[in-house]
């Protein structure tokens, strides 16, 4: 039988790593809305929206970020903001991004290329 222990250590260390990866796979999501072409922008703003909607229909987020997400969305400039951050906040919100169908269409086009 294997003996594993826990290292809260490593625990943290992997945490920033999953917080950092998350910042990286944003970035090119925050270049578009803050940047990009605004039939990108547009593009990006409606499957957020749409993501946020699904969260709330489903239930499947809790009200804070929803609420949170919504107003950002109203800002897409603030919302570019948030999805830099190194702030607490910004993690979580990144960790409960409704920019994922954008994200995989940035690591697409990336890996495309």
């Amino acid at each position: 039988m294997e003996n594993h222990h826990y290292n809260s250590a490593q625990a943290v260390v992997s945490a920033a790593d999953v917080n950092e990866r998350r910042l990286d796979k944003h970035r090119p999501v925050a270049r578009a809305l803050r940047d990009g072409a605004a039939v990108d922008a547009d593009e990006i703003l409606a499957l957020a929206h749409g993501q946020v909607a699904l969260w709330e229909q489903r239930c499947l987020c809790s009200q804070d970020y929803i609420d949170a997400w919504k107003e950002l969305l109203q800002h897409p400039q603030r919302a570019a903001q948030i999805l830099e951050e190194r702030s607490s906040r910004a993690a979580a919100l990144r960790q409960n991004s409704p920019f994922v169908a954008s994200v995989r269409k940035f690591q697409a086009l990336a890996n495309a290329a």
